[in-house]
């Protein structure tokens, strides 16, 4: 009978100290030691980020990304974005894709952004959208293919983002992805430069000045390409070179830009 005594206190010990080790285990596991360098709200969203919510590890990678209440360290932007952005955030899918297609922190990997950039593209994200266009249209990561370059520009078009307006303008001035059609280009370049694009606006002046889509008109060649060069200046420098290599427009384009 003693024996059984003995034998029942064991298992009850054993038991007991198993519940402890769980109880350690759980704590270990929800340990929310906030890390040094930590100040503001980086320190409550570190404290979020450990417990899986996905909202609070794309800002706090962004924190670590921007050195904002937080040491710059784009390492753990890098690891913050990737638990993020598994859980389908796709802010965080975008700015991974564009870690990738940059190689900041990161080796340079095509194949990686472009996967990121169309988890964020199928979520409806419009520069999402445009980076996956730019993949396809360029042939990072994937083949050439400008039937789905235009496709996911105009996706992006559609949604009023002023690069998808752009890129979708230079397909059918190009023919690529779409039937040509210089009088589509110039609306959708329209409606970009009209959101200050300052490559719309470029393409816009070099439509009236080789009269594309539009009549032939150097003063408005002139209008544009002066929008152009307040954001580029190497607008300026092309046209320029241009004019000292013989173009009777470019230098027209000049006078036009002086007044």
């Amino acid at each position: 009978m003693k024996r059984i005594v003995f034998k029942q206190l064991l298992l009850l010990l054993a038991i007991a100290l198993l519940g402890a080790v769980n109880v350690d285990a759980k704590k270990k596991k929800t340990n929310t030691t906030i890390p040094a360098g930590l100040t503001g709200q980086a320190r409550e969203l570190y404290t979020k980020a450990v417990k899986g919510d996905e909202k609070a590890q794309m800002l706090l990678a962004y924190s670590y990304q921007e050195g904002e209440n937080a040491p710059k360290d784009q390492q753990k932007a890098i690891y913050w974005y990737t638990k993020a952005a598994e859980k389908g955030n796709v802010i965080a899918q975008y700015n991974l894709g564009d870690i990738y297609d940059s190689g900041n922190g990161v080796n340079q990997d095509f194949v990686k952004a472009a996967y990121w950039f169309r988890k964020a593209a199928d979520q409806g994200d419009a520069m999402a959208q445009c980076s996956l266009g730019n993949c396809y249209f360029n042939g990072d990561g994937m083949q050439v293919d400008y039937n789905q370059a235009a496709y996911w520009f105009r996706k992006a078009a559609m949604q009023g983002n002023a690069v998808g307006q752009r890129c979708l303008g230079i397909c059918y001035d190009e023919g690529k992805g779409l039937p040509q059609d210089y009088e589509l280009a110039i609306e959708w370049y329209e409606k970009a430069a009209a959101q200050c694009d300052a490559v719309a606006q470029f393409n816009l002046g070099r439509s009236y000045a080789n009269g594309e889509g539009v009549k032939k008109d150097l003063k408005k060649a002139a209008e544009w390409f002066k929008k152009a060069a307040a954001t580029d200046p190497n607008v300026l420098t092309d046209l320029r070179n241009a004019a000292q290599n013989g173009d009777k427009d470019a230098k027209k384009i000049l006078k036009e830009m002086e007044k």
